[in-house]
């Protein structure tokens, strides 16, 4: 039986090639590289179609949705594995929302990883019991019950921080990404809440990712 392939998109190479190690002993896995940006993981995408990308949850200076969109669009046929912290809920629901096919959590053992790895690998969905249990209780804490169905409009502006925020941006980033002040965009973001009537951060993330505001418009 052939091997799976994987590449590992994470910005520290200790924990790529950490994750290599776990895999390669494993009978089930060709490990082919790792990247740690989307700049090199064009590069190594361009050589390698791989069963396998592990995507870390945070790259620094960059948005999660739009790496994995332009990572399902480059590489179709392979399936996305998100190594994602058992607190980070929104990023799990991200993902899920972007297509992931697991999600594992950074604090998983050795033989959860290599399950996650080899379930994904196949095509079949997994969850770590941890992330599970998160992403329950953060689904079933739902703050936008109060929102009205009819969706609020938006500014283009307002939507582009709200883009933003649902890709894990804090309020510094997209301050410099719009050249704006820090006050400015928190000032954006509590228009926003104020708009879908929600009170936390958590909330106005949940209404993004419902109401399918992660799709280009």
């Amino acid at each position: 039986m052939s091997k799976k392939t994987v590449i590992v998109l994470d910005d520290f190479p200790v924990v790529a090639l950490g994750l290599k190690s776990i895999l390669n002993e494993s009978l089930d896995f060709e490990f082919k590289g790792f990247a740690v940006n989307m700049y090199a993981a064009r590069a190594l995408l361009k050589d390698h179609k791989p069963d396998v990308i592990i995507v870390d949850s945070v790259i620094p200076k960059s948005d999660l949705g739009e790496i994995l969109k332009e990572l399902r669009q480059t590489s179709p046929a392979s399936n996305i594995l998100l190594f994602c912290s058992a607190d980070e809920e929104f990023i799990s629901v991200l993902g899920l929302r972007c297509g992931v096919k697991g999600i594992v959590s950074k604090r998983a053992s050795k033989d959860e990883i290599v399950k996650a790895a080899r379930t994904v690998s196949y095509g079949g969905t997994f969850l770590s019991g941890t992330v599970a249990e998160k992403l329950t209780a953060y689904m079933a804490n739902n703050d936008i019950s109060s929102a009205g169905t009819q969706k609020p409009a938006f500014s283009a502006r307002e939507f582009m921080v709200l883009k933003k925020l649902t890709g894990g941006d804090n309020i510094s980033k997209i301050a410099r990404d719009f050249a704006l002040s820090p006050k400015t965009v928190a000032t954006y973001r509590d228009r926003l809440m104020s708009k879908i009537g929600v009170k936390t951060l958590a909330g106005l993330i949940r209404y993004a990712l419902q109401n399918d505001l992660l799709s280009d418009s």
